[in-house]
Parts: C-alpha cells; structure tokens; sequence
C-alpha cells in the first residue's frame, strides 16, 4: 500500500511539473521586423512571462510572428538586444511594449 502511495504522489509531482497555467491575460501575437541587408539574431525576454527566448534568427529584409504573454491592457512587454558581433555601445538593450499584429522594426 506504501509503495502504491509512493508512486502515486510521485506520478502527481511529476504531471504538476510538466503542465504550467495559462498566461493570467493571455498571450499577444506580434512581429519582429529586420531592417538590415543581413541575417540578424536577437536575444528576447518577455517581461511579463518572464522568460528568455534566445538567438531568434531573423532572415535579411523579413519578418518573423511573436508570440509573448499579454500585460492586463493586451501587449508585449519585451526586452531585446542583437547578438553577434556587435559593440555594447552600438547595440543597446531595448525596452519596447508592443501591441497585437504590430510590427517592431529593428536595424
């Protein structure tokens, strides 16, 4: 009955670490637009989730979807900076809030 218990409560741990609650105000879809003739990456966090999203490669003169968690009025919220090659003073972390289906254009 004690090992029943055991693995029971071991399989509920286990479950409750996999699953995680949805966003409190859901999530915003948006775009990282990249205004240069050349592949960039950027590292992006998302200040209301909290987490980082690393090394997002975008093509030269393309776009690509976001999807971050939502603030209580419906935007992003994130923080970025591109990576590689680049000075710290050239490159400044950005704080930006951006709302559903906008664009962000970085260079």
């Amino acid at each position: 009955m004690t090992r029943i218990l055991t693995l029971l409560s071991m399989s509920l741990f286990l479950f409750g670490c996999q699953t995680s609650a949805p966003p409190e105000f859901g999530m915003v879809d948006w775009y990282i637009s990249n205004g240069t003739s050349n592949r960039m990456s950027l590292d992006l966090y998302d200040k209301v989730c909290q987490k980082s999203h690393y090394r997002l490669r975008i093509a030269a003169s393309t776009e690509a979807p976001i999807s971050t968690c939502a603030n209580r009025d419906g935007q992003a919220e994130v923080r970025f900076r591109r990576t590689g090659g680049i000075s710290v003073s050239q490159n400044p972390l950005r704080n930006e809030v951006v709302n559903a289906n906008e664009y962000l254009f970085v260079q």
